[in-house]
């Protein structure tokens, strides 16, 4: 995998990987291990309805970081799938909640997050993985 040089103090990140999100995690835990904030994941495949996913995230973002860190990072895995009423919740919180706290989107079709967040976001290309299938030689 190509190495991809991601920010610190983290910005909020669109992470484009097509057809797997494989990469995005394997450098969510590289910028873990090298940083010290406060990382959850959330995978809005599951977590994607205004009911269940607005109350978490505003509860989320108001939260202030412990003592010991000054960022929260959240990943929000497989982000094209949350709601348009869930963007507009996410892009109403960015604009007023996120001094300390950032959000980084995995998605695999960039056109399904709202223009509105995409323009508060670095957008980084992750290099798709494929997996290949090692010949065995009979």
């Amino acid at each position: 995998m190509e190495n991809v040089q991601l920010l610190f103090p983290p910005p909020h990140y669109i992470l484009f990987e097509p057809l797997n999100d494989k990469n995005t995690l394997e450098i969510w835990e590289d910028y873990k291990n090298k940083h010290n904030c406060e990382y959850v994941v959330l995978d809005a495949a599951t977590n994607h309805s205004i009911e269940t996913f607005a109350p978490w995230i505003e509860n989320w973002m108001s939260q202030l970081p412990s003592k010991a860190v000054r960022f929260r990072v959240l990943l929000v895995l497989h982000s094209e799938f949350l709601t348009f009423s869930c963007q507009q919740v996410l892009r109403r919180l960015l604009e007023q909640r996120s001094f300390r706290c950032r959000v980084w989107f995995h998605v695999e079709d960039p056109t399904a997050i709202q223009p509105a967040i995409q323009s508060r976001c670095i957008i980084k290309r992750i290099p798709t993985y494929i997996n290949r299938v090692k010949q065995v030689l009979l």
